[in-house]
């Protein structure tokens, strides 16, 4: 079901400002205007097969900093594919809601909706990442978002499985020690197919030898250690408490659960070769914490976008917002 209005949205910036960067990807240097209309629409059609906006919605009505966050999202990304996640008690009265003008709609169960862990819970499934299966990538834009750049495709052309905003020690806001990981969520640009490979995978998630002898017990018995040793490390070659659903289940104990800590550091777990960028490269993409510092870390420039920008700093981020 696509909400009333027309789905793709012209850019504020206006469609002159966008000739030289769409003339540098033609590689001709040619205006746009000069292809026929159906080269356009192919390579219009090429463009939103790229990648999708996907924003969750677990609250109405919204808040001004909502708005704001959405206001940005239009005027940058309006071209693109963009779709409304949530519960169906919330969505299905949203048909013709001026703000949502545009957005497609993804349900799913409200069980996923109750709380963030409830939400973090969702963005560990396979069904989440198949409903998305016809685009190469999501952006992933949560309402205390913003966005400053047109350069969405740019960012999926670098082929990164995962990048967000970098981390500092133990998502703390202290600097002292620079960037720790990647990264954040609330801003994130998601390789689909990686994901479902990660979330569908049959690879053990640790060597069964190395972990079957951190065993405890038994220690001063030694055959009966061995024979525990021997037990735990068939078990785990077996998949037993080492598969990935096992391990996403270790990071859903935590009280405080937030799911881009599993696709930041357990995802390359189940898959060696899932790609993240270094926080020097991603803090090119989006800032959280300590927006100051990492503005000087970005040369002085502003990122793609950011998150959370009205609880880190607002003062910084107040003279960037559209009007």
């Amino acid at each position: 079901m696509t909400l009333q209005g027309n789905a793709v949205e012209a850019s504020a910036r206006g469609e002159n400002q966008d000739v030289p960067r769409r003339a540098r990807e033609n590689g001709r240097g040619e205006h746009p205007m000069a292809k026929s209309e159906t080269a356009v629409a192919a390579e219009n059609s090429r463009a939103k097969r790229l990648v999708a906006i996907v924003t969750p919605l677990y609250r109405l009505p919204l808040a001004e900093d909502d708005k704001v966050s959405l206001h940005h999202l239009r005027e940058y990304l309006g071209e693109f594919d963009r779709f409304l996640v949530g519960p169906e008690k919330l969505l299905r009265d949203l048909a013709g809601a001026g703000e949502f003008c545009g957005f497609t709609l993804r349900i799913f169960p409200d069980r996923f909706f109750k709380s963030v862990q409830d939400y973090s819970r969702l963005m560990v499934t396979e069904e989440f990442y198949r409903a998305f299966s016809d685009y190469e990538y999501i952006l992933i834009y949560q309402l205390d978002c913003l966005v400053f750049s047109q350069d969405l495709e740019d960012w999926c052309h670098r082929g990164w499985d995962y990048i967000g905003a970098p981390w500092f020690k133990d998502h703390g806001e202290n600097t002292a020690e620079g960037f720790w990981a990647v990264g954040n969520g609330g801003l994130s640009l998601r390789n689909v197919a990686s994901a479902l490979n990660v979330l569908t995978s049959t690879q053990l998630v640790d060597d069964p030898k190395v972990r079957g002898r951190k065993t405890q017990g038994f220690g001063s018995m030694p055959r009966l250690r061995n024979l525990l040793i021997a037990l735990r490390t068939f078990l785990l070659g077996r998949g037993y408490h080492n598969h990935v659903r096992w391990l996403i289940r270790e990071y859903e104990k935590h009280p405080k659960f937030h799911e881009d800590l599993f696709w930041a550091f357990g995802a390359r777990r189940v898959m060696p070769d899932f790609k993240t960028p270094t926080p020097q490269q991603a803090v090119a993409f989006s800032f959280e914490m300590a927006p100051r510092y990492c503005f000087e870390a970005n040369s002085s420039r502003l990122p793609f976008g950011c998150h959370a920008w009205a609880k880190y700093d607002r003062a910084f981020w107040e003279p960037f917002l559209l009007k």
